[in-house]
């Protein structure tokens, strides 16, 4: 059986807090057959899948499409679908659209863990370096400069662009 949707379906019991005798009085399903789906040993066909999703309300297109998406060699490394998209994007960037990407990603990856990192030049105009400690919150404006109602708006059409 496919191992992420063995654990899909396992947390979805799980996140709904039912244990399999719970399923088993709500659909009919035995024990030994759901214990069988949670640990691999067997895949439900379709409709009972269909059956379970919405007992634990989950998107059965969703998790079909992440579990048989795309095969990787590695079993430590999965990549989902709406990721192969990403990837795709990216791909048709050119060399500037790329780096700017890369500075977001790297940026806002340290944020999320917490990190303390330097900014060194990013940008042509800022030439002075600086260190920013980043914790789990939302952005902010810079607190090292006057940023100015134009600034503001300049960076606000930035956002709303399309081509951004």
């Amino acid at each position: 059986m496919n191992e992420y949707l063995r654990m899909q379906l396992r947390e979805g019991r799980l996140n709904k807090n039912l244990k399999q005798s719970d399923v088993t009085k709500l659909t009919g399903i035995k024990n030994t057959t759901l214990s069988n789906y949670e640990n691999g040993v067997t895949e439900p066909d379709i409709d009972t899948f269909l059956q379970l999703c919405e007992l634990y309300e989950l998107d059965y297109a969703e998790i079909l499409a992440d579990a048989y998406g795309l095969s990787v060699q590695n079993d430590d490394f999965e990549i989902k679908n709406s990721e192969l998209e990403l990837i795709k994007k990216y791909r048709a960037l050119d060399a500037h659209g790329k780096e700017m990407l890369d500075i977001v990603l790297e940026k806002e990856y340290e944020r999320v863990k917490g990190f303390v990192y330097e900014i060194r030049d990013i940008h042509p105009l800022m030439v002075a370096e600086q260190t920013f400690e980043y914790g789990m919150s939302a952005a902010h404006e810079r607190t090292d400069i006057n940023v100015t109602d134009a600034m503001r708006k300049h960076d606000d059409n930035i956002m709303d662009s399309e081509d951004f």
